[in-house]
């Protein structure tokens, strides 16, 4: 979507500048109007790329997860408080870290201009995701947005906390993985070399994995120009069709059917999912809004389009189970249960339930395939290697038996 620069005044007389995104320049004023500005300068905003000595290359200046859960935890405890949101919002800029706080300063401003703080969140993508700034909207349409706060730092917090689990599990095998690609490399590159002329005139063949590793050292060698061409060439194919929607379909469908990762993917989702959607009906938001702002919360396509369904089952006076009964092939008992919460009017505490339910299989499954990960990859690896090392040790044996 273009992006419009702009110099306007606001309410209070003080002049602002800023960015906008909008389908056209007539869009955008619109847009600032209904903020509360008057807008008196706005034209395209000038895109390229800045200079490489300019550029952020360890994201210090990127807003991560963990800014994101002490902004949410910090601003939802003022809210909670009695504070009004740009009190809150004030007091918290004085906290918040290098990379968040020019973008709370603009939060502040626009919400002081008059713009609601989702609109306000909403300026800021790179920052706020669609899906934070959907459920804050549902929390400001619904007068729950403290309530809304509280949940959505749940949500990111076990998020953030998985995926640091499994970065730190897969260490050790990803030194492993890096430690036995040296060793075949020097095995290879080093020492079947050395060995290809003993061979050569002593009338006997090398052994199979010298055959082999020379072989594989000769191809890299000659082709690898080639090989580097195919390897950037499928990267830039894989970047340019990843958001395309039918293959983000494809993606998701693929992710439900290998068997030891649609459990978790399963699990991660439909915690997640429960969890949010729980914690916004127990706020007393209305079902068919508290569906339309989980629903971004969804990463694989095929539960985002499930809930989109439900969303229209609601308006049509259905059930949330009917609603997601797309869902059944993967998840019967959470179905079940909620159609049960329904019968019982329980709703909200039942979801809460599941998702307590759904993190700590997870998390345990995670567990179990992590650990049977780690002694699989040693034994693999040990087994290339010792292999390559006894047909090595073998062939200097064997040769210096035919030079006695």
């Amino acid at each position: 979507m273009p992006r419009f620069a702009y110099r306007a005044y606001a309410a209070d007389g003080r002049a602002r500048s800023g960015k906008v995104e909008a389908e056209s320049r007539q869009r955008a004023v619109a847009a600032l109007r209904a903020e509360g500005l008057q807008v008196f300068a706005i034209e395209a905003a000038v895109s390229g790329s800045a200079a490489f000595w300019n550029r952020d290359l360890f994201g210090r200046d990127r807003v991560n997860d963990a800014a994101r859960i002490a902004f949410l935890r910090e601003f939802g405890t003022l809210l909670g408080a009695g504070l009004t949101v740009d009190r809150s919002l004030r007091l918290v800029e004085r906290q918040a870290s290098a990379a968040l706080r020019p973008v709370l300063a603009d939060l502040l401003e626009r919400v002081v201009g008059g713009a609601s703080l989702s609109r306000a969140m909403a300026a800021h993508p790179q920052a706020f995701p669609r899906d934070m700034v959907d459920i804050v909207r549902a929390g400001e349409a619904t007068g729950t947005l403290t309530d809304v706060i509280a949940s959505l730092t749940g949500s990111i917090e076990r998020r953030d906390a998985v995926r640091r689990h499994l970065v730190s599990a897969m260490i050790y095998p990803g030194l492993l993985v890096l430690m036995a690609i040296g060793t075949v490399a020097m095995i290879v590159g080093v020492l079947v070399p050395a060995l290809a002329p003993l061979f050569e005139g002593s009338g006997q063949a090398p052994p199979l994995a010298i055959r082999a590793a020379a072989a594989f050292g000769d191809g890299i060698a000659r082709w690898w120009p080639g090989l580097l061409a195919g390897i950037g060439l499928g990267c830039l194919v894989l970047v340019r069709f990843w958001p395309a929607p039918a293959f983000a379909a494809f993606r998701a469908r693929l992710a439900l059917r290998l068997p030891l990762v649609r459990e978790i993917v399963v699990g991660i989702e439909l915690g997640r999912i429960c969890r949010v959607l729980g914690t916004l009906l127990q706020a007393e938001v209305p079902i068919p809004d508290a569906v339309a702002a989980t629903r971004p919360i969804a990463g694989n396509r095929v539960f985002r389009d499930a809930l989109a369904q439900a969303g229209r089952r609601l308006t049509e006076g259905g059930s949330l189970a009917s609603g997601l009964a797309a869902l059944r092939p993967h998840a019967p008992s959470t179905l079940n249960l909620i159609a049960s919460g329904e019968q019982v009017n329980r709703l909200g505490p039942v979801l809460v339930h599941a998702a307590e339910m759904h993190e700590t299989q997870t998390r345990q499954r995670i567990d179990r395939l992590l650990a049977l990960l780690t002694p699989l990859v040693t034994v693999v690896i040990g087994g290339l290697i010792g292999g390559l090392i006894v047909s090595v040790m073998g062939a200097i044996l064997s040769v210096g038996q035919l030079a006695q």
